[in-house]
């Protein structure tokens, strides 16, 4: 009896193990978020617009517009946040959207166009940062990472010489403030920064921010946009952020043989190997099956895949219900890996695309493989009852 309610409690145990061990592994998949806030902060003091000069508040805003809001750059993935500063002697909050369709793109370009109407004084860069930080932290927890960037043409003013004592005193003591704030963020790896410069001369400034922010600080060369793009920059940012997964050593898929007749489903499993970067969360990936045109097929189910992954194997779970409806002869096709459409965002797959190919069995192979293994199986059992009949059998003298 004791025997009995020990094996109970330890089946019980195991269930809850086992079921606990189930859903944690899927909890990842509601979680995980790979998008990118991008937070842009623009200078729009006077001399971004000084006569004489080129007008690099209309530059930036432009090069904004037309290279890294333009859709077919691919830059900006669907899921994405946007979100536009400006600053001067204040900082304002000009527009934020989460980018999920092109008409979402739309308030930010006809706000990027009045923004090329400002014409502030003073320079308050520290209060910009921290405000874009206070920003990119509320929404924090819906994006893998916040990239943040600043174009400014000077070194931080965040007070005028005219200004009454007590608020230069003021200015001064805000500005300190947000210097600790910013020399914080080498502890907080969710967020990166990246200073464009316009100026050579403003560069001793910016490299003094760069160096409080440090690791998660970048400087950027944006003096020169004959040479160097603004597309570049935010690519080679991209390219940080968006983590990648690389599956090793495979070319080709073999989902085997298909019985020519089975009552059941066809169910074939495969699992890879896979290495991640900057990433140490499950991937959230799904997959499709594309077949080769010269080789149609009768296929109609629209899910015949399943991938689930940890954050170092992908598995492969390929069911065909129907398989018993299709025509014998082999199948070839292309497996497509893409990011799942829930978290869509910053998670690229090497090797994205697979070549795939099954067999369905036709009628003579159907049956001259169980015509072989039922002759073997024959073939056995008189082999056994001839010698069982021999050891019978009378020895003659």
């Amino acid at each position: 009896m004791r025997k009995i309610k020990y094996s109970m409690v330890a089946f019980f145990i195991a269930m809850f193990i086992l079921v606990s061990g189930v859903v944690a592994d899927d909890c990842w998949s509601e979680a995980y978020s790979p998008n990118v806030h991008w937070v842009f902060c623009i200078d729009t003091s006077g001399s971004m617009k000084a006569k004489g000069h080129r007008d690099l508040l209309k530059l930036i805003t432009q090069k904004i517009t037309s290279e890294f809001i333009d859709t077919k750059k691919n830059i900006i993935k669907a899921g994405d946040r946007i979100t536009i500063f400006s600053f001067d002697q204040e900082v304002r909050l000009e527009v934020t959207a989460l980018y999920q369709a092109e008409n979402d793109i739309l308030p930010i370009r006809e706000r990027l166009k009045q923004i090329n109407k400002r014409n502030g004084g003073l320079t308050f860069i520290s209060e910009a940062i921290v405000q874009a930080i206070n920003l990119a932290n509320k929404y924090r927890q819906f994006f893998h990472t916040n990239a943040l960037y600043v174009f400014t043409d000077g070194k931080s003013e965040p007070y005028s010489p005219k200004w009454p004592k007590a608020r230069i005193h003021a200015a001064k003591l805000r500005d300190k403030e947000n210097f600790e704030k910013i020399s914080l963020l080498e502890k907080d790896q969710g967020l990166n920064v990246w200073v464009g410069v316009l100026k050579w001369e403003a560069f001793n400034d910016a490299k003094s921010f760069v160096k409080k922010m440090g690791r998660n600080g970048h400087l950027v060369d944006l003096t020169d946009f004959s040479r160097l793009s603004l597309e570049k920059a935010l690519n080679d940012f991209a390219q940080s952020v968006r983590s990648t997964i690389r599956v090793a050593d495979v070319k080709e898929v073999d989902f085997g043989t298909i019985p020519f007749k089975s009552g059941m489903p066809y169910e074939k499993t495969i699992s890879w190997n896979i290495q991640t970067d900057e990433m140490n969360q499950a991937p959230s990936i799904v997959g499709r099956i594309n077949f080769d045109p010269d080789n149609p097929s009768e296929l109609k189910e629209g899910h015949i895949l399943d991938i689930k992954s940890t954050a170092d194997k992908m598995v492969l779970n390929f069911k065909l219900k129907g398989s018993n409806k299709i025509k014998p002869g082999t199948y070839k096709g292309e497996l497509e890996l893409l990011p799942s459409q829930t978290n869509f965002g910053a998670l690229k797959i090497e090797p994205s695309h697979l070549d795939l190919e099954f067999k369905k069995a036709g009628l003579m192979s159907y049956y001259i493989w169980r015509i072989l293994v039922m002759s073997l199986v024959g073939f056995l059992i008189l082999f056994y009852l001839t010698g069982k009949i021999k050891r019978k059998m009378p020895i003659r003298v």
